[in-house]
């Protein structure tokens, strides 16, 4: 058995706009669909969703994993993501042999005129390996398989760096359009009440 682990930390600002970024977040769609091609998310409930990962080549195996991951946003300032299950598609020999592990946090901090994100998340992978593989030098498998998961959280990490920003600032605007014609209505249908001259 092969066990592979990585870690990516994110440290970014963005600017606040008229609806806090905490509010947004509450919506764990919007985020996943920041992250991940639309393309590739089912959603099984408000907080759970099934990330069909683009094929990577690892030596001779071909590894395309399903992961289902729970978004949760109950705690303010505070978004915690773990995963609940992984299957490998195509490749009954791995998939049997095959474990995910994925936890991560993203934390906000709320300051004048930006919000700090602060992020961790952890994966481990553990995959038993078919007979062609068992004369490889386990040390090479250890560096090529980390190598492999570095690249895939540094490609969350990018997107969420670049994603996460425009995505929010289009749906605050969004939120303010909607809200502000709610607000003009509302001042001009009030009764207004005229002094006894």
């Amino acid at each position: 058995m092969l066990r592979l682990a990585a870690q990516q930390t994110a440290n970014m600002q963005i600017a606040r706009h008229s609806i806090p970024l905490s509010h947004y977040l509450k919506q764990p769609r919007r985020l996943v669909h920041a992250l991940m091609n639309p393309d590739q998310v089912e959603e099984l409930t408000p907080d759970t969703f099934r990330f069909y990962l683009r094929g990577f080549q690892f030596l001779m195996l071909q590894i395309r994993p399903v992961v289902d991951l729970q978004i949760d946003v109950s705690h303010d300032h505070l978004v915690t993501v773990r995963s609940l299950n992984c299957k490998i598609q195509g490749n009954p020999f791995v998939n049997r042999q095959f474990s995910l592990d994925l936890w991560g946090q993203l934390r906000l901090r709320e300051q004048a005129t930006y919000t700090e994100l602060v992020g961790k998340v952890d994966l481990a992978i553990a995959v038993g390996l078919p007979p062609l593989l068992s004369m490889t030098p386990h040390s090479i498998l250890e560096t090529t398989g980390n190598q492999i998961l570095r690249g895939v959280l540094s490609t969350i990490k990018y997107r969420l760096m670049h994603q996460l920003a425009s995505d929010y600032e289009r749906w605050s605007r969004q939120q303010a359009e909607v809200t502000s014609p709610r607000l003009a209505f509302s001042a001009a249908s009030a009764p207004t009440s005229c002094a006894d001259s």
